[in-house]
């Protein structure tokens, strides 16, 4: 098992890989969903409804933890992020375009991405990493 460097970890979080999102609880006790992400190179973004349980959880307490694996069979790597993260329901429209298309390609991104902007309604989840690593298996 080889671990990322700072310059590999940037490109493998900027991968349409499904993130595994966990919050924590009020009582305490973990909340973990899947989710699409964005990496601007500093940042973790999500879009997520506003009744979303994660809203609530981070109301309540802001740090945070991703686990992001491969998705190509089984798990040929993992980055896990540790955070504190923020809430907004200020968001640039752009970033559901791109999430879009990064997870389902140019043309059905776009059709998404329309549909969804018009139906929806997100809150931004900001993700500030406090510690990142990740790890390749051989």
């Amino acid at each position: 098992m080889a671990e990322l460097t700072p310059r590999e970890l940037d490109g493998y979080l900027r991968k349409p890989y499904l993130c595994h999102f966990a919050t924590v609880r009020p009582d305490g006790s973990p909340h973990v969903a899947p989710v699409w992400h964005h990496y601007d190179g500093r940042n973790l973004m999500l879009l997520v409804a506003p009744h979303a349980v994660k809203v609530r959880n981070i109301r309540h307490e802001p740090r945070v933890s991703a686990s992001i694996p491969t998705d190509d069979g089984p798990p040929s790597g993992f980055v896990q992020v540790n955070g504190t993260a923020t809430i907004s329901s200020e968001w640039p429209r752009e970033l559901l375009w791109t999430m879009s298309i990064n997870y389902h390609g140019r043309e059905e991104g776009e059709r998404y991405a329309e549909k969804t902007f018009r139906e929806s309604e997100f809150l931004l989840i900001t993700v500030t990493p406090t510690k990142m690593r990740g790890w390749l298996f051989d």
